[in-house]
C-alpha cells in the first residue's frame, strides 16, 4: 500500500536534493566525514558531516576537509563572502576557527603533515583582489598565452597555484613553491620531510598541456626535483609506507585523441633511481570515474590510489561497462582484481585501518558514503535524502543493447496498457564518457512525465576498452551516428514505443551528435542540442582547448580545413528539417556561446523551426553545477518543448 502512496518525481525535487561528497574516514576508521551540498535559495551551501549528522553549519561552503593524524580535529577550507581560508574545528565540537589570513584567492587543496603540527595547501591569490571586492571589471586585459582561459575558471591571471605550508600552533603560512606554472595534489611523505607534487614546468607548457610530472620537495623548502617518467600526463601522487615508492594515476601517450588511452596506476621510486613503471598494462580499462550525471557533488574530483597499511597492495577504482568499481593490484604489479562489483558507480574512497568509506551511487539514488571491508559487503552508512526518496516512485533503467552497444532505457513508473509512448534518445558528452548505473535525475522526470528514455554508449566511449574509445579518431559522426540510429531503430519497435514520436538530445559532445543527426536525417520529430559543437574549425580557436583539436581530428584546423569542415554539423545546416532547440551558457569556455550562435543564426536564416535559449553567467556544466534556479528553469524549457513537439 505504501507504493501507492508515492508520487512521482519532479523538476522541483532539485532544491530538496542533499549531494554528498569526499568521504574521509577517521584514522581509527570508526568514523567518516564528508561533505553535503544543498540548495540554498539561488546559490548553494555545502557543510560537513559526521556519519550521518551535521557537523558545521551556516551561509557558507566548506570543503577539503581532513581528519588530523590522531583524529581529534578537522581542517577545512571555509569559503564565504567570496575569501576563502583554511579553518580548525575540534571533533568534539564547539565553535571553528579560522588558521589562516590569506589574501583573497583560491585554496584548492589541503593535506596534513603525519606529526599533525603543519599543513601543505595548494594556494593561488587573485592578481587584483580590489577587482572582486568592487565587483569591477580591469580596464583592459593582455594576453600573451596560448592557454589564457579555462572552463569553469574563466580568464586566467598571471597568479599561479603553488603549494604553502601552514603551521598550526603560531598561524604561520610559508610559500614553498613558485614559478610561472601551477603546482597541485600535494602528499606529504610518511616521515615528514618531503612533499610529493605534480606540475607541468616544460618552458612550453602550453603546447604540452597533457605532460605532468611528478615533484618532490623538501618539506622545510629548497629546490624541487623531478622524478623520471614517460612524457605524459600524472596525477595524485600518493607515498607508500615506507616512504621509497609513489604511486600515480597517468598515461605516456600525451599526443592521443581525448580520453583514448586509460589511465593506469604507475608506480617511481621516491629517490629517482629507476623510471616509472605502468603497474597494470594489460589492463583495458581506465582508473577513473567516467560515469556522467546530474547529480554529483564535485564533477572531475578524481580518486587518488590507496596503499595498503603494509605497502604490499594499492587500491584505486576504475570504470567498465556503465559502472566504476573499486579495485586491487598488488605493488608488485599483476592483474587487478575488482572488490566492488554490481550495478553502481563508486565515485571516491578513503581507507583507514583495513577499512574503506566509499561514495557511492546507483540507479535509484543519489550517492551516498558506504563502508566497506575486503572479503565483506558494502553496508550503507549515510541515506542523506531517505526523507525525500521514501515518497517517490522512481523508474527502474532496462538493459537495452542494441549490436554489442550498451544501453538502458528508462519507462515511466506505470506504463499504460494499449498505448503508445514519445521517446527520447539522450547522446552523452566527452565524447570519451559513459553513461551508467548512477542516478540521473533529468531522465527520471522525463520518465515521470510519460517519456521512454533511451540512452547508450556508442563507439567512442570509454568503459569498454581503448579499441572502441579510438573508433570515432577523426571521424567524429560516422560509426556514433550508425550506433546511435540502430538504437533508435530498435527501440522504435517496441510495443509500447510510437515511432512517430522520437525525439533527440545531447549536450557537449552529444549535442554535436544531435546537431549532426538532424543534418543527416528526417528520422526524428523534435531534438533538442546544449554546449554544443557546430563549426571545428571556428572551435579551434575560440574554446579553451581548441588549439589541441590536432590530437582528436587528425591534425590543427588550418591543415585540414576540407576535413574540419566534412565534420562539421554546421555544414549540413540545409539539411536540417527537424525542429531544434538550441541551449547554452553565456560563460561556457570549453564550448563557446559562437558555436551557438552560429547554428542559430543559420538554420533562422534558412527559415528553419528553432528557438535559441541563452543562460546568462553559466558555464559548460549548467545541468550539473550551474545555479539552482537556473539549472530548473533549464528543466522547464525542456520539457516544454518535448510537450509541443512530441
Amino acid at each position: 500500500m505504501a507504493t501507492t502512496r508515492r508520487r512521482f518525481i519532479t523538476p522541483e525535487d532539485l532544491a530538496s536534493f542533499r549531494f554528498a561528497g569526499d568521504p574521509q574516514i577517521s584514522p581509527d576508521g570508526a568514523r567518516v566525514l564528508y561533505t553535503v551540498k544543498t540548495v540554498d535559495g539561488d546559490k548553494y551551501a555545502q557543510h560537513l558531516w559526521v556519519d550521518d549528522e551535521p557537523f558545521t553549519l551556516g551561509k557558507v561552503s566548506d570543503s577539503l576537509a581532513r581528519w588530523s593524524p590522531d583524529g581529534r580535529r578537522i581542517a577545512f577550507v571555509r569559503t564565504k563572502d567570496d575569501d576563502s581560508q583554511v579553518w580548525l574545528m575540534s571533533i568534539s565540537g564547539g565553535e571553528p576557527a579560522p588558521l589562516t589570513t590569506l589574501p583573497p584567492g583560491k585554496i584548492s587543496a589541503l593535506d596534513w603533515s603525519p606529526d599533525g603540527s603543519r599543513l601543505v595547501i595548494v594556494y593561488r591569490k587573485d592578481a587584483d583582489p580590489t577587482l572582486r571586492k568592487e565587483k569591477k571589471q580591469p580596464t583592459l586585459r593582455h594576453i600573451t598565452r596560448l592557454h589564457y582561459k579555462e572552463e569553469g575558471t574563466g580568464l586566467l591571471d598571471p597568479e599561479r597555484e603553488h603549494l604553502h605550508v601552514v603551521w598550526v600552533g603560531d598561524k604561520r603560512t610559508v610559500q614553498l613553491t613558485e614559478g610561472d606554472w601551477d603546482d597541485a595534489m600535494p602528499a606529504w611523505s610518511p616521515d615528514g620531510l618531503w612533499i610529493a607534487f605534480v606540475s607541468n614546468r616544460h618552458p612550453d607548457a602550453d603546447y604540452r598541456i597533457d605532460e605532468l610530472d611528478v615533484w618532490v620537495v623538501a618539506a622545510g623548502g629548497g629546490e624541487p626535483r623531478k622524478l623520471p617518467k614517460p612524457a605524459g600526463p600524472a596525477w595524485w601522487p600518493q607515498w607508500s609506507p615506507d616512504g621509497k615508492q609513489i604511486a600515480f594515476l597517468g598515461h605516456d601517450h600525451p599526443r592521443s585523441a581525448w580520453g583514448v588511452h586509460n589511465i593506469h596506476v604507475w608506480l617511481v621510486p621516491a629517490g629517482g633511481a629507476q623510471p616509472a613503471r605502468d603497474l597494470i598494462p594489460g589492463f583495458d580499462r581506465s582508473c577513473e570515474d567516467l560515469v556522467i550525471t546530474d547529480t554529483k557533488s564535485l564533477h572531475g574530483a578524481g580518486q587518488k590510489p590507496i596503499w595498503s597499511p603494509d605497502g604490499r597492495e594499492i587500491y584505486f577504482i576504475a570504470s567498465d561497462s556503465g559502472s566504476c568499481h573499486l579495485y586491487r593490484i598488488p605493488a608488485a604489479g599483476g592483474t587487478p582484481e575488482r572488490l566492488v562489483d554490481g550495478a553502481r558507480e563508486v565515485i571516491h574512497a578513503s581507507a583507514a585501518k583495513g577499512k574503506f568509506a566509499l561514495l557511492v551511487s546507483d540507479p535509484l539514488s543519489i550517492a551516498d558514503v558506504y563502508d566497506f571491508s575486503i572479503g565483506g559487503e558494502l553496508a550503507r552508512r549515510t541515506s542523506v535524502n531517505r526523507a525525500l526518496f521514501d515518497g517517490l516512485r522512481l523508474s527502474i533503467p532496462e538493459p537495452f543493447d542494441v549490436g554489442g552497444v550498451q544501453g538502458w532505457l528508462l519507462k515511466p513508473p506505470v506504463v499504460p496498457p494499449d498505448k503508445k509512448l514519445p521517446l527520447i534518445l539522450s547522446i552523452h558528452g566527452g565524447p570519451r564518457a559513459m553513461y551508467g548505473n548512477a542516478f540521473f535525475h533529468e531522465f527520471q522526470v522525463l520518465a515521470a512525465k510519460g517519456y521512454v528514455v533511451l540512452y547508450t554508449n556508442p563507439r567512442g566511449s570509454q568503459g569498454y576498452g581503448e579499441k572502441f574509445a579510438d573508433a570515432i579518431t577523426a571521424d567524429w559522426g560516422n560509426v556514433d551516428y550508425k550506433d546511435l540510429m540502430a538504437a533508435a531503430d530498435a527501440a522504435s519497435k517496441l510495443p509500447f514505443v510510437d515511432p512517430s514520436r522520437i525525439g533527440v538530445c545531447g549536450g557537449s559532445y552529444g549535442g554535436f551528435m544531435t546537431n549532426w543527426i538532424v543534418g543527416h536525417t528526417e528520422r526524428f520529430k523534435a531534438a533538442i542540442t546544449e554546449r554544443s559543437l557546430s563549426n571545428l574549425f571556428s572551435f579551434y580557436g575560440t574554446s579553451d582547448i581548441g588549439y589541441e583539436d590536432y590530437r582528436e581530428f587528425g591534425g590543427p584546423a588550418f591543415e585540414r580545413p576540407e576535413a574540419y569542415a566534412k565534420m562539421s554539423p554546421i555544414t549540413y545546416a540545409k539539411n536540417v528539417k527537424t525542429p531544434l532547440l538550441i541551449l547554452h551558457s553565456e560563460n561556457d569556455l570549453r564550448c563557446p556561446m559562437e558555436q551557438a550562435e552560429q547554428l542559430y543564426g543559420t538554420l533562422k536564416a534558412l527559415k528553419k523551426d528553432v528557438e535559441f535559449v541563452r543562460f546568462p553567467e553559466e558555464c559548460h556544466d549548467l545541468s550539473r553545477t550551474g545555479r539552482p534556479d537556473r539549472r530548473l528553469a533549464r528543466l522547464e524549457v525542456i520539457l516544454r518543448w518535448w510537450e509541443s513537439k512530441l
